[in-house]
């Protein structure tokens, strides 16, 4: 639907993510109590995996230079970890855990970043998914045996994917769309209706 109109399309790429920074900044003033106990409620499950294993590092999620788009490579057998994406939440937040271990419940977030700014982006996260159960995926996303795929299905789920058709284990066929409204059906729904209806099978 989108290719055959470029000149309509083609300008937007640069407003598909999310700038985190922009819509949620960190709370400098959280204690390091506060913090220690989110990351114990969403990372306790990290805390058992030895991430100096190879096996439990094996991956780097990176960003294609071509599509921009992100790729998954060989930790060990290519030298792609100067462009490591953020996207090893569980492993990153065992190390903010490492780092935190010595520093006092009362004092402040932004005192620890000031002398450890390389955590930014793990203490972000962890302010964020605070308190929202569903909100991190509680799995090793750099372990060799981890299958793209499971997190595929589960992300294009959200964006109303049916009928899904593994072609690999990094990449699956899917069905966009069924029994999303038309849109001359659109003006007679209840928007409450709009999260597409189950599917009706003869």
């Amino acid at each position: 639907m989108l290719e055959p109109y470029g000149e309509l399309v083609d300008n937007l790429s640069s407003e598909m993510r999310a700038n985190e920074r922009a819509s949620f900044r960190i709370n400098g003033s959280m204690l390091i109590a506060t913090l220690k106990n989110n990351l114990q409620t969403c990372y306790e499950w990290a805390k058992g995996i030895d991430f100096n294993d190879t096996e439990a590092n094996a991956r780097v999620w990176y960003v294609s230079e071509e599509k921009l788009e992100p790729r998954l490579g060989e930790r060990h057998e290519e030298p792609i970890e100067p462009y490591e994406q953020p996207l090893a939440p569980g492993r990153d937040a065992v190390r903010l855990m490492e780092a935190l271990s010595d520093w006092d419940g009362d004092e402040t977030v932004a005192a620890f970043l000031m002398k450890h700014p390389e955590h930014r982006h793990i203490v972000r996260r962890a302010q964020l998914v605070a308190g929202k159960q569903y909100a991190e995926i509680c799995d090793n996303t750099i372990a060799a045996g981890m299958l793209p795929i499971d997190l595929l299905r589960c992300k294009l789920s959200f964006f109303g994917a049916t009928k899904f058709d593994p072609r690999s284990d990094r990449w699956v066929r899917i069905t966009m769309y069924q029994g999303a409204p038309f849109p001359d059906e659109l003006a007679r729904m209840d928007p409450d209706e709009l999260a597409y209806p189950p599917e009706v099978t003869p």
